[in-house]
């Protein structure tokens, strides 16, 4: 997928979860932050950040912030991003799952129960096949981990893709993980503990967890190639020192 008009920008602050503040041109803009996870590790007074212009009468700010730069690299935080790259390589017919039928029907956001998952497909085995999809922005020393922030919703549609295995469908946990040279990811399980107990119950039930990790630059993202999970690798967060 790409931002039709980006602009490489300074990060300034946050303000809270939804707008942020950044020098673009010598001027200081308000922009809108398209995650709400916490980003300490990324948002830091100075770094380069991808604006992508989007203005509309019933805004508040003309710009969302859409990428990171950190340590040279980009890092996609855009939260609605994920679900469109997955559309886009099933579109293109790169979306490979280890030990899944190929494709026959795909398409997102369908109820299941009392919830909405991300994508429901049918493959040639004629069998139904849930799938949803996480996106990974959370990174130190190389191991990426989900999640940045407390989540309640993803334990629940843990629990609901374990359902439907043991109904006789296929299901998919997908992380897509929002900037390349990562190899491995994990669950940041000091932070979701009740996650990382679902997750590894669904393994057991015969839900695949995959991961996938995207090329990125400041204007694009791209589902790229696997990579590993390992919930047995303890992730620790990156300390943070700024100035005052």
């Amino acid at each position: 997928m790409r931002y039709p008009e980006v602009r490489i920008a300074t990060f300034i602050n946050r303000e809270n979860r939804f707008i942020a503040h950044c020098e673009l041109n010598g001027e200081v803009v308000t922009v809108h932050v398209k995650n709400t996870g916490r980003g300490k590790e990324v948002f830091l007074p100075g770094v380069h950040v991808a604006l992508n212009y989007a203005p509309g009468p019933k805004r508040k700010t003309d710009y969302d912030l859409i990428a990171v730069e950190k340590a040279g690299r980009w890092i996609n935080i855009d939260s609605q991003a994920p679900n469109k790259v997955v559309m886009e390589a099933y579109q293109e017919g790169r979306l490979k799952i280890p030990g899944l039928p190929e494709w026959t029907a795909f398409r997102g956001e369908v109820r299941y129960r009392e919830s909405r998952i991300d994508f429901w497909g049918r493959t040639e085995d004629e069998r139904d096949c849930w799938l949803e999809v996480k996106g990974v922005t959370l990174e130190n020393a190389g191991l990426a981990a989900f999640p940045d922030a407390p989540t309640v919703r993803a334990v629940k549609h843990v629990h609901d893709l374990i359902t439907a295995t043991r109904e006789g469908a296929w299901s998919v946990l997908l992380f897509v993980i929002q900037m390349a040279d990562v190899d491995v990811m994990t669950i940041y399980q000091d932070r979701a503990p009740k996650l990382a107990a679902a997750i590894r119950e669904a393994q057991a039930a015969g839900v695949k967890i995959v991961a996938y990790r995207c090329e990125v630059t400041p204007d694009t993202l791209r589902l790229a190639t696997p990579a590993l999970v390992d919930l047995d690798r303890e992730f620790k967060e990156q300390v943070v020192i700024q100035d005052n």
